[in-house]
């Protein structure tokens, strides 16, 4: 395939550009702000598309000029932008509304052809070898390796370290991001959270810590980040050099509960050793599209309706009953369905067949009818512990209604543990060490779980324990289940000090 080709096929794919609020927001979170001195300041854009952050930063970068008494000269704005755009037709928009933007802004026409070249680059800014930028803005793009073209992808592993090259192409950008800001530059980025999720998205972490960068979840769900209805969830992620003394602060009490996790990891091996199985909810997309109406109800066939569980249903020690059903294309055993052999369903999306169609992953494709993730089989087997993915307080409830969870619930089977017994001891403190020792922080006290954390969380065998311990746990007393937990783990029920 041709390079000019291979560039036109990853546009496609990837053309998802920013809306003007969250372009907005992502500048606020890096400090690039319309009453802050920019003066000595250079704002990276790395993959401009039309422009959404691009402009939004030009229009704060003149008013910073302004407000501070100064009539910049070309010499004081060139520095002080810098963007890459690998798409013909979009670096001619982008370069079309800034040229607009600059001469409403009383830049001369002259002077603004002039910075409009400077400024959006028609380069492959994965390619580039990295400049010095204080900010970072960017939506990078989200597409799966095996999704980028041949050609590219061989150029880009050839050309980008291996722990950027697994999983997604924005792990790519976010790598090469803080290569040009690794003097002290602050990035805000609009990027899906999936990656966060997958094995290569653990080392890329890893190796971003190690370089001395912590990264943050600023907002796990923002609401219209695009300017066009997509099904893939996005974040916006926040990295910013350690070392602040509130860093440090934090960085003390972690340490503390990653030392509590490595004994108690020593000594009785992890949930995932355990036998326990970990899935996060099934992503649907189309929004609540595939969330029936109680009046769609008897029209699409039972096997494909099942109960839905939403963080809202998870208040107590268990459900026994969900407010909600879904639509899952998929047969108990977890098979994909001819809609052809289903014409209650065949109905159902024929009606909806314009957003269902629309959607980014299924857009040419015959199969627009289903869902993101599959649903297989696993989810008909019960019971199951829920937990959301979001918590101020790690606590796992107990689900009877056989139901699917949202995509931001995780779901835990207990394999050989009685489920009852696993729940009460993960909520007596071996979730809330895995929570302090690995999970993100966010606002308020809020933190974020990923699979990979609850998979590490401390659990023994429960065939490993003794009868003494296997009664204790399961007794009907607080007492006995208080001397046995505190004889395992170290600790009372409750009592983990890491507050």
């Amino acid at each position: 395939m041709e390079l000019h080709a291979a560039i036109e096929e990853l546009h496609d794919r990837c053309a998802i550009y920013t809306s003007a609020p969250i372009a907005a927001r992502l500048l606020d979170l890096i400090g690039w702000t319309s009453n802050a001195d920019l003066s000595q300041a250079v704002l990276l854009e790395p993959c401009a598309g039309e422009g959404s952050i691009l402009l939004e930063g030009v229009r704060r970068l003149l008013y910073s000029f302004r407000s501070h008494g100064r009539i910049p000269s070309f010499g004081d704005l060139e520095p002080r932008i810098r963007s890459f755009e690998l798409h013909p037709v979009a670096v001619a928009t982008v370069r079309r509304l800034l040229r607009k933007l600059l001469i409403e802004e009383s830049i001369s026409p002259q002077f603004a052809d002039q910075l409009v070249l400077e400024w959006v680059c028609e380069r492959d800014f994965l390619l580039e070898n990295p400049g010095r930028a204080t900010h970072v803005a960017a939506n990078p793009p989200y597409v799966r390796w095996k999704n980028v073209p041949a050609i590219l992808a061989s150029v880009y592993r050839e050309n980008l370290p291996s722990v950027s090259t697994r999983g997604d192409l924005s792990v790519a950008f976010l790598n090469k991001m803080q290569e040009w800001a690794s003097e002290g530059g602050s990035i805000a980025a609009l990027t899906s959270d999936r990656w966060m999720f997958a094995q290569y998205g653990e080392a890329f972490l890893q190796d971003t810590k190690s370089r001395g960068w912590t990264i943050t979840v600023a907002d796990e769900r923002p609401s219209d980040p695009f300017l066009k209805t997509v099904g893939a969830y996005s974040a916006i992620v926040l990295l910013t050099p350690s070392g602040s003394s509130a860093h440090q602060q934090s960085s003390n009490k972690r340490e503390k509960a990653q030392a509590m996790q490595r004994d108690l990891l020593s000594r009785h091996g992890s949930l995932q050793e355990a036998g326990c199985t970990v899935r996060v909810g099934p992503a649907l997309g189309a929004g609540r599209t595939f969330i029936l109406d109680p009046e769609d109800i008897s029209e699409v066939e039972d096997e494909l309706v099942r109960p839905f569980l939403e963080r809202k249903d998870l208040v107590g020690l268990a459900v026994d009953t969900a407010r909600l059903r879904v639509i899952v294309p998929y047969d108990r055993q977890g098979a994909l369905i001819d809609p052809l052999r289903w014409p209650g369903f065949r109905a159902w999306f024929n009606r909806r067949r314009e957003v269902l169609s629309q959607r980014s992953q299924f857009r040419e494709r015959e199969q627009y009818w289903r869902t993101i993730d599959a649903v297989p089989a696993l989810w008909s087997i019960g019971p199951k512990l829920l937990m959301p993915e979001l918590c101020n307080k790690p606590f796992v409830t107990l689900d009877r209604t056989g139901g699917i969870p949202a995509h931001s619930i995780y779901a835990i089977w207990p394999g050989e543990w009685p489920v009852e017994t696993l729940q009460r001891v993960l909520n007596s403190g071996l979730l809330e060490i895995t929570a302090k020792a690995e999970a993100p922080a966010l606002k308020q006290g809020w933190m974020r779980f990923y699979k990979r954390f609850l998979m590490r969380t401390p659990l023994p065998r429960w065939s490993s324990l003794s009868r003494e311990d296997r009664e204790g746990l399961s007794g009907e007393t607080p007492r006995e289940f208080e001397r046995s937990f505190e004889g395992l783990f170290g600790f009372a029920p409750g009592t983990t000090s890491l507050s």
